[in-house]
Parts: C-alpha cells; structure tokens; sequence
C-alpha cells in the first residue's frame, strides 16, 4: 500500500486507509451506545423493583405488626374494605386505621395526624383487607396489595401484587370503658358459642343501672329452668341453704357447701 507523500516529504494515511479507520470507529461507537442503553433500561427496571418492593414490604409490616399487637380487628367479618380499624390496648392509639386514600396507604394512630406508608415513587393500585374468624383461635386479616412504579417510562414500568393473612397473636385487654356505639343492639356471645365466666368487682345491673348496696340489680325476672337449682343464701352462723320450690309451690331449704 502507497503513502501518500505531501511537499516536505512526510507520510499520510490513504483514503482507504482513512475510510477504514472511520468505518471501525463508527462500529464501535454503535456497540458501546447500544450497550450503554442496555445497561440503562437494565439500571432503570432495577430502580423501579427496589422501590416496589421496598414499598410493599414496609406495608406488610406494618400491618403485621399492628394486627398482632390489637386488641379488636373492628370491621365486618367476610367483607373486603379499603379501611382496616383496629382497637388497640393503649387509648392514645386506638382505634389504629390503615387506609387507602389517593393511591396512598396511610396510618393513622388515635388522634395523632395520617402517616402515608407509601411515597409518590409508587402508586398503590389496590389495597383490600377482609376480616375471617378462626374459631378456637384468634381472629385474622387477609390483605390484598397492589404497588406499581411511578413512570411513564414503559421499559421501568413494575407492578407487584401480594396475598397475605395475619393474625392477632394476645386476648383482647383494654385500659378504657368498653361501649358499644348504638344503645341495646349488641350481644356478648351467642347461642352457638357461649362465654366460660364472668368476673366482676363491682356492681352488675341487667335492664337497669347498678346501684351501691345490691352486688345484682335486675328490672325482670330471674328465672332458675333446672328444677335441682335454687337459690343459695348464707345464713348468720355461715351455713349456706339452697332455696328451691316443690310442685305444690312451697319452697325448701337444703344445707349445701357454700360456692
């Protein structure tokens, strides 16, 4: 191959030579941009899944966390909401809501002021909880949640869903009244699945306020159905006398062990 040479006798490149290195010069300049983009949507989708998953993980936490430690998961058994009510044992954060609001999921404890759970790098897409009841064992949460990535971006466009249950983990205690919201609507158990025992330090009244003096205030009657039950009085010398009545509408008294 001929150099040519200029006016003072020095070598140069031919312009074969010159259209040669230009040609591999712009091939490699293509490989490296289409690498270059490559590692970016690769970078990008990256991005995007840290943050999804990041997001759902904080979530699912923190309503694990406060499921376990609630006193009462306080919405309707068997139907899906946007809402989770939980009565917790402190009064300063009870009830505990987590919510969705905006395609944001918030917490709010008691009175204190919302705090959103997830940012504005993520749109929550649905957030559903539904309460089930697990006899002979403690009440549990089913949680339906679905996070999407922020972006317009198509190639860093991620979505996550998740499927979960949790349950609460102590019995119910309490440091305020217990009052149920409407007057003479609720029951304390039923029928089917009855309480053991009750224990009581003060006064009880049924159908009517307790008052001091009478441990047991009724408005109605206090009907005894087994015919080997009375009612046991103690008498000044400590013996104690179950009071019962025949057919004919006498009433006996039978020494027994006092309760």
């Amino acid at each position: 191959m001929k150099f040519i040479k200029n006016k003072k006798g020095k070598k140069g490149f031919s312009l074969i030579e010159l259209l040669i290195y230009v040609a591999i010069f712009a091939a490699s300049s293509v490989f490296m941009v289409g690498i270059l983009i490559v590692f970016t949507q690769i970078n990008l989708r990256q991005t995007a899944v840290n943050e999804v998953n990041n997001q759902v993980s904080f979530v699912k936490n923190t309503i694990q966390r406060n499921v376990r430690n609630s006193s009462i998961i306080d919405v309707p058994v068997g139907t899906s909401t946007s809402t989770l009510v939980l009565q917790m044992a402190s009064s300063t954060l009870s009830p505990t809501t987590i919510y969705l609001e905006e395609d944001t999921v918030y917490l709010k404890e008691g009175n204190f002021s919302p705090i959103p759970l997830t940012d504005s790098n993520v749109v929550v897409d649905n957030f559903q909880v539904t309460k089930y009841e697990n006899p002979g064992s403690y009440s549990l949460v089913q949680v339906n949640l679905t996070v999407s990535y922020n972006t317009l971006n198509e190639k860093a466009k991620f979505k996550r869903t998740i499927n979960t249950a949790v349950g609460r983990v102590s019995a119910a205690t309490f440091d305020s009244d217990i009052v149920p919201n409407i007057n003479n609507s609720y029951n304390i158990g039923n029928a089917s699945n009855k309480w053991k025992d009750a224990y009581f330090s003060g006064n009880v009244g049924i159908g009517t306020a307790p008052v001091v003096g009478a441990s047991l205030k009724t408005s109605g009657d206090i009907s005894i159905s087994d015919n080997s039950k009375g009612l046991i009085l103690t008498s000044p010398g400590g013996t104690c006398y179950r009071i019962a009545v025949l057919n004919g509408g006498n009433t006996t008294s039978t020494a027994v062990a006092c309760p």
